[in-house]
């Protein structure tokens, strides 16, 4: 079972993360049924977790196009019937997105980005966990500051991943982006975050107070 680290936020309630997002790891599920090739007998899908990592493998090579250096941007499906099976009843929203939103979303909480693998007849794919990602973070600033959800949801994602942009921080945390850019200028004009370097290549850095 995926472990869980739960957490009291500074609005006195207690928060529940899984050392993986949520969406991680059922993406990879669902890739893996619908995208397996099913023509290969004598084995199965196979999940194994271990302490830092969690690995998924899968009888049958990338569909299709997709190729490992390109897969974010590329659909196919090898078996559009189970596809449309997993649309309609909405375990999957946008074919073609999932791949591309889990490299989103390991790279904005910090994690190393999922590794794709051709393994003899197999596809593997493994994710690692940090646990140090669910530590507490800027409690001396929380504690003497007083903070929104949101603004503490900014405040974490850029602690995690000081490169992380507006539009990932939106997109990951499903904040508009008038919100996520109306937040982040009021954090710089209370002082708490600087941005380093251009809007391309800087990062966010937190002032200590």
């Amino acid at each position: 079972m995926l472990k869980e680290f739960t957490k009291l936020g500074n609005d006195g309630k207690f928060y529940t993360k899984s050392e993986y997002p949520e969406f991680v790891w059922k993406e990879i599920i669902v890739n893996v049924v619908c995208h397996r090739d099913y023509s290969i007998k004598g084995t199965d899908i196979q999940i194994k977790m271990f302490d830092d990592i969690l690995v998924v493998e899968s009888p049958g090579t990338l569909p299709g196009l997709v190729r490992l250096d390109n897969m974010r941007n590329i659909h196919f499906s090898r078996n559009p019937k189970i596809a449309g099976f997993l649309k309609d009843h909405t375990y999957v929203k946008e074919f073609g997105e999932g791949v591309d939103r889990m490299f989103i979303e390991m790279e904005a909480i910090g994690l190393t980005a999922p590794k794709y693998e051709k393994v003899a007849f197999m596809t593997r794919v493994t994710v690692k966990n940090s646990a140090e990602t669910y530590e507490p973070i800027n409690e001396p600033i929380n504690e003497l500051i007083n903070l929104s959800n949101t603004e503490q949801t900014i405040m974490n994602a850029i602690t995690r991943n000081p490169k992380i942009s507006k539009p990932k921080i939106s997109k990951v945390y499903s904040i508009s982006e008038a919100t996520v850019k109306r937040t982040i200028d009021s954090l710089k004009k209370r002082g708490l975050i600087n941005r380093i370097g251009s809007n391309k290549g800087g990062y966010w850095k937190i002032v200590k107070k």
